[in-house]
């Protein structure tokens, strides 16, 4: 299990509700980055506990978290029964092109505006996954984005975006890791805005669960404020 400080790791461990540590699941880096200074505060009022950040495919996080693998999951979606949960913020989905793209200048996108285009996605870190997620939320159902799949990190894949070789979806919650040589620009659809929770289980969780579910739901409010 990885701490809160160290690079993510994908396998939650068993037992995520001992005395002194807790497993978080998190839908690839999309919470993790949102949650990393959330986190990070909680460790330091509480540096007993150990906190292991997981990232995992959307589909695979609350059935870790019902069968006793995670402490808890943050992902977008709404209520879901079993669990109890609070929403943490809104995200949004977003289109990363070259400086000089010919959508550039437009202050958002439709999505019949990308038919033509290229999506770069990354094989790694679950960005198929994530492209998928995404391409749902502003596409008829039935459709799809001409996307090809490469075998580089997301890093990787926005430098490819940067140069001009195709563009790529992002949440809202990326934007501020985006490089130079890039924008990013709204894609105008009904479901482009999208919820994120934080699951758990019990009703009156145990300690230290409780107390992170306290810290989240006291920012909770700063998330929102900060929601692009």
């Amino acid at each position: 299990m990885e701490s809160v400080s160290a690079a993510s790791g994908s396998t939650a461990p068993k037992g995520p509700e001992s005395l002194q540590s807790l497993a978080v699941g998190c839908f690839a880096s999309i919470c993790r980055d949102r949650l990393a200074d959330e986190l990070l505060l909680f460790s330091r009022r509480c540096p007993d506990i150990d906190i292991g950040v997981h990232e995992m495919p959307r589909g695979a996080l609350l059935p870790a978290l019902r069968g006793g693998d995670l402490s808890l999951a943050v992902l977008p979606g709404g209520p879901e029964p079993g669990t109890q949960s609070i929403g943490l913020w809104q995200d949004r989905v977003l289109v990363a092109m070259a400086a000089g793209h010919r959508l550039a200048a437009s202050a958002g996108v439709e999505p019949s505006e990308l038919r033509d285009e290229l999506f770069l996605t990354s094989q790694q870190q679950f960005g198929g996954d994530m492209h998928r997620f995404l391409a749902r939320r502003i596409l008829p159902p039935g459709s799809a984005l001409n996307a090809t799949i490469i075998d580089l990190g997301p890093p990787k894949i926005l430098d490819r975006v940067a140069q001009g070789a195709g563009v790529a979806l992002i949440s809202g919650s990326h934007e501020d890791h985006v490089g130079d040589g890039i924008v990013v620009r709204p894609v105008d659809a009904p479901g482009a805005l999208f919820p994120v929770r934080a699951y758990w289980i019990a009703e009156e969780p145990a300690e230290p669960l409780a107390g992170l579910i306290r810290s989240l739901k006291e920012r909770s409010d700063t998330f929102s404020a900060d929601a692009c």
